[in-house]
């Protein structure tokens, strides 16, 4: 995982999950169709997000913030700027070498303009001189569908916000509690993730617009320790969502075409490796000369 944090997280969820937020007046107006009305090319709205998320194993942990903006397009939300930061816990820098302290926390710029994502701060090897933005696009891709900063849920997404609405247990003026299945996320069944279900707390204004959003979710998967081992991690996150600004004049652009390599052309941490030598599934050999 990129983002481990520590046992902040059921305080936030307390928090905001269990009560506390913002209430708003009820409107008659569709949520949906409040939303639909703010597509248009040149306008969007400014984001202001804090994900947290623990995963069993690690020590310590550094929340991370993102902010920036989500431009729109006719009929959806097309593109975004967003910047995320880290901010590590005293437990988690007593871990980390100066090397991977700054590597942490870097800041990490994604850019996205039509079917292309440009990243600055990510690292995959060694990047070739004078490139400093990785572009993502066809089969590579940067994030799950719909995947902005640390949230999967894509309120600004017609069926995603609409699924929200009908599937919400618990509704109040202005305020939506329910749970989505990975269904409701993404219009591919088949699309991989590990993540099957999210708890959400959705609240609007009273224009019937996102306003708030906070979900957690649980998961368990397998990953690799220190010492190259497999092992079971738990994964809970939380990720606390902003949305003001609604027809901000948005306008963004993709890095000048000198300064990206796209992800495909990169080497990759592999190529860092001494791969002179003969190499097995199994392990290391020895050959004898003729």
């Amino acid at each position: 995982m990129k983002n481990l944090a520590a046992a902040v997280v059921p305080v936030l969820t307390a928090a905001v999950l269990a009560g506390g937020g913002p209430a708003y007046a009820a409107a008659p107006a569709d949520p949906v169709k409040s939303l639909r009305k703010q597509f248009a090319a040149g306008l969007g709205v400014r984001v202001s997000e804090e994900n947290r998320t623990v995963v069993s194993g690690y020590k310590g942990a550094y929340p991370t913030r993102t902010t920036g903006v989500i431009g729109f397009g006719a009929s959806s939300a097309a593109d975004y700027d967003l910047t995320s930061r880290v901010k590590l816990s005293p437990e988690l820098k007593g871990t980390l070498d100066k090397k991977d302290e700054a590597r942490l926390i870097k800041p990490l710029r994604a850019v996205k303009v039509g079917p292309r994502t440009y990243v600055r701060g990510f690292e995959w090897g060694t990047m070739p001189e004078g490139k400093s933005w990785v572009r993502f696009q066809g089969d590579s891709l940067w994030g799950s569908h719909g995947q902005r900063g640390g949230q999967l849920v894509d309120v600004l997404d017609p069926r995603v916000l609409k699924a929200a609405i009908a599937k919400a247990a618990t509704r109040k003026a202005g305020e939506y509690r329910g749970t989505l299945t990975a269904r409701d996320l993404y219009a591919d069944p088949l699309a991989p993730t590990e993540v099957r279900t999210i708890s959400y707390r959705l609240f609007l204004n009273r224009d019937q617009l996102p306003v708030r959003l906070v979900t957690e979710y649980k998961y368990t998967t397998v990953g690799v320790d220190l010492d190259g081992k497999k092992v079971k991690e738990s994964v809970h996150s939380v990720t606390d969502t902003r949305y003001s600004g609604w027809g901000t004049k948005v306008k963004v652009v993709a890095p000048p075409a000198r300064q990206v390599v796209d992800f495909d052309d990169l080497e990759g941490p592999a190529a860092t490796e001494d791969l002179n030598g003969p190499i097995t599934l199994n392990g290391p050999v020895t050959t004898t000369g003729s």
